[in-house]
Order: structure tokens, then C-alpha cells, then sequence
């Protein structure tokens, strides 16, 4: 009897191995996605008003087709702005107590990807996107994801640049009376003495904004052939620094370029500006209509120009915009991430998704396609310049992305807080400029 029921034991052993192994075997053919038990994967992201309709239309598009094909739902769990966003993947990714759960994918930027990558929370998306698919992607924007490494922490999915906006409508006035061509406005020196000219013009009113000084002074550097920010500090004792100092200085000192801490699109609007450096993100914020301080109002046309290059200087931009990570988890969810990044960011839907908001596609076919009048209809005249010129600029320009390291965002805010400073001072005071520019260089170093 107890023979019997040990080799009864053996076969019923056997046949639970056996069972297990056609299961896994099955498994393995089938890959970790199933569409008869679906994966769910979560996202959180900062994406707001146009941004935010139109992902949640290709979320529903892309879980109502390959989604439901393939076994994934994508689940967006949290939109918020990226201070937040931030905060609570560093909390969740460090298991604070009361912190949330992290998800499957977020929007975030370089800056905050290092930090989740140093505490183990991001998938290298390298094993999920083959090198001959990456290729498909522009350099540049694979190369910031990067992050300094060999891995790969954020698939770009949107970016930006920055460009000149100009109102025509104020700039061709100003011409009529002086002579000042638009050509000049190709250069930062240009900029600054068609400033000067207009100051005189106007009685002190403002011709030039630039909202990203810090970007100015980074990407000059950039242009003329060194760099800003070295060893994780400034580098303005340099004599290139001088370059973007006397474009910038003495115009804010006489007024005209604006002294101001904000969007340029608020100074266009009123008329307090013609022309200012800004993201193409915000191209759909310039306005059809200018408000003047006393409440008169004129209809009014913005042309967008390539970026200003320091005279001599190679065509280089700055590269804005974040990207999605994929969190540590399992290898079912992973893949569910990856399968929907990649579907996003094929060449006719990512240009569908960033044509009319100002953001740029990531695969140099949609940059192509632009190029060749190939791109959906977009209602606002400004952002549709304002593709097509960054579009240009991506193929005549070197895009340039700032070093990611800690500290980089404080050294920004002080940058661009003790200039502002100096120029204020200047406008009080009137000192000189090299002696300005010694005082700024002991400011920024106290």
C-alpha cells in the first residue's frame, strides 16, 4: 500500500511539474503582455489645458486600440504642476511615510531624474528601445536623457527651444522713422543698438526683452565657442562672458531693454516690448491684440525669427522640454510603459500632439514632414510660425542642453537675481560698465 502511494505522490509531482512547465512555456511565447489579463500602468504628469486634451485623446485612442490588442490600460493617476510632481516622486521614490505609490510613468525633467535614477527607481529604457529605434529619434534629445551616463532615464516625447517673437506691427513703425532693419535683429549686437535707437525714438520705452537670462548667457557662451558653467560653477571672469555683458548691461541700464522677471508674453501684450527671447511653448500666449497702459487696444502682428546668434558665433539653441520616465517594477509593467511611449511618440501622432502648443516632435521625421508643409492644421498663426521656424532651426542649429548636476537650479535663480540687481542698480546710479561688470563678478562669487 505504501508503494502504491508513493508512486501515486511521484505522478501527481510530475504532473504539477508538468503542468508549470507548459505554463511558463506558453508564458514565454506569449511575452509578459497578455490581452486576456491586461496590464494596468499608471501615469502622472504637468500637462495643462490644450497639452492635457490631447493627451487624454490619445490615451483613450491608444487603450481603446493597441492597448486593448496588446493587454495595457494606461491610467493617467495624478496631474499637478512640477514643483509637486516632483516632491512626491522624490518622497515616493525615498518611501517617505505617507508618500504615494510610485507610477508606472511620469513627466518629469533632467533635473529630477537624476535624483530618482541615484535612489534606483528608473528602468534604463535601453532594454526596451533598441539602438536602430533610438536612431529614429533627434540625437540630441536621446542624449539628454541620458543624463551623463550610458543608460537611458527619459524618453524625450515633447521639447521646445527658444525664439526671437517680434511685433511687426510696432518694429515696422520704428523702421519707417529710422531706418533700423529687421536684419538686425539677427544678432544680440544688433539687438542691442536697434535697443539703444529705440529708446532715443520712443522717450525711453523698451525694445527688447530676453525671459531666459541665464539661457542667454549659456547658450552665448555656447555660440562663441566656451562654456558658462564649469565644474558646476559660473565661469564669468572669462573674456567671452564680456560679449553677452555688453549686450545686456548697458541697454537695461538706458532703458531699453526691460528689466523684468516674467513671462515676455505679459510685456508684449501691453506694448511695453517689441520683441523678447522665449520658448516656442509659449507661442500660444502672444496676443492677436495689444492693451496699451491706457487701455487703448490695437490689432497687432507677431512675425517669429530664429534665435539670435552673438556675432562671429556658431547657430546654437538652447533644448527645453523634460520627458517620461518608466519606474522600476516588473517586467510585464515595464514593457506595458514602453509600449505606449513608443506608440506616442511615432512621427504622425507626437507631431499631431505638439504641432498646434508650441512643443516640438521627437523623431527628425516629424521635423521633416514640417519642413515639407506635412503637419496638422493649426488654428493660432503664432505658434504655427513658431514651428516652422524651430523646425528650420533644427537643421541649420546645434540645440544645446544644459548640464544636469544638483545645484544647477539655484545657480540660475542667482544668476539671474544679481543681474537683474546690477541693472537696476545701474539705472539708479548710472557707474560704469566695466567697473559694473567687476562689482556683478564679486557678487556672483560672494
Amino acid at each position: 500500500m505504501r508503494k502504491v502511494l508513493t508512486q501515486f505522490s511521484a505522478f501527481i509531482f510530475l504532473s504539477v511539474i508538468g503542468l508549470l512547465l507548459c505554463f511558463l512555456s506558453a508564458c514565454s511565447q506569449r511575452g509578459p503582455l497578455n490581452p486576456q489579463y491586461p496590464v494596468t500602468v499608471t501615469m502622472w504628469h504637468t500637462y495643462v489645458e490644450d497639452m492635457q486634451t490631447a493627451l487624454d485623446e490619445l490615451v483613450s485612442e491608444f487603450n481603446g486600440t493597441v492597448g486593448a490588442e496588446q493587454g495595457v490600460v494606461v491610467e493617467v493617476t495624478s496631474v499637478t504642476d512640477a514643483k509637486n510632481i516632483n516632491e512626491h516622486l522624490v518622497a515616493a521614490a525615498s518611501n517617505d511615510p505617507g508618500a504615494p505609490e510610485l507610477p508606472d510613468m511620469a513627466v518629469v525633467y533632467p533635473q529630477v531624474a537624476v535624483t530618482l535614477a541615484e535612489k534606483g527607481a528608473l528602468a534604463d529604457l535601453r532594454q526596451y528601445f533598441p539602438a536602430e529605434e533610438l536612431a529614429s529619434y533627434v540625437p540630441q534629445f536621446v542624449e539628454e536623457g541620458c543624463l551623463g551616463g550610458d543608460a537611458l532615464y527619459l524618453l524625450p516625447v515633447a521639447k521646445s527651444t527658444e525664439v526671437l517673437y517680434v511685433n511687426r506691427t510696432l518694429f515696422d513703425r520704428f523702421t519707417a522713422a529710422t531706418g533700423v532693419g529687421i536684419e538686425k535683429l539677427a544678432t544680440f549686437e544688433g539687438i542691442a543698438e536697434a535697443a539703444s535707437r529705440y529708446a532715443e525714438w520712443s522717450g525711453g520705452k523698451a525694445f527688447f526683452y530676453p525671459e531666459g537670462l541665464f539661457h542667454q548667457a549659456m547658450i552665448g557662451c555656447e555660440q562663441l565657442g566656451g562654456e558658462l558653467v564649469k565644474n558646476g560653477e559660473l565661469d564669468i571672469a572669462n573674456p567671452l562672458f564680456k560679449r553677452i555683458w555688453d549686450c545686456y548691461y548697458p541697454s537695461a541700464v538706458k532703458g531699453g531693454t526691460a528689466i523684468y522677471d516674467g513671462w515676455g508674453n505679459y510685456l508684449a501684450a501691453t506694448g511695453d516690448v517689441v520683441c523678447a527671447t522665449a520658448s516656442t511653448a509659449g507661442s500660444a500666449f502672444y496676443p492677436a491684440r495689444i492693451t496699451y497702459p491706457d487701455n487703448t487696444k490695437e490689432d497687432a502682428e507677431f512675425d517669429v525669427l530664429p534665435y539670435p546668434v552673438f556675432e562671429g558665433g556658431d547657430k546654437v539653441a538652447v533644448q527645453r522640454g523634460g520627458g517620461i520616465c518608466v519606474t522600476k517594477s516588473d517586467t510585464a509593467r515595464e514593457t506595458a510603459a514602453c509600449l505606449f511611449l513608443r506608440w506616442f511618440t511615432e512621427t504622425e501622432r507626437n507631431l499631431a500632439f505638439c504641432a498646434g502648443i508650441g512643443y516640438l516632435p521627437v523623431q527628425q521625421t516629424a521635423f521633416d514632414a514640417i519642413l515639407a508643409g506635412e503637419y496638422p492644421e493649426i488654428t493660432n498663426p503664432i505658434s504655427e510660425q513658431a514651428l516652422l521656424t524651430s523646425a528650420a532651426m533644427q537643421k541649420e542649429y546645434r540645440f544645446f542642453f544644459p548640464p544636469v548636476f544638483n545645484g544647477l537650479d539655484g545657480l540660475q535663480k542667482h544668476y539671474e537675481d544679481t543681474l537683474r540687481a546690477a541693472a537696476r542698480e545701474g539705472r539708479d546710479s548710472a557707474p560704469g560698465s566695466i567697473s559694473a561688470l567687476e562689482d556683478f563678478i564679486h557678487a556672483i562669487r560672494s
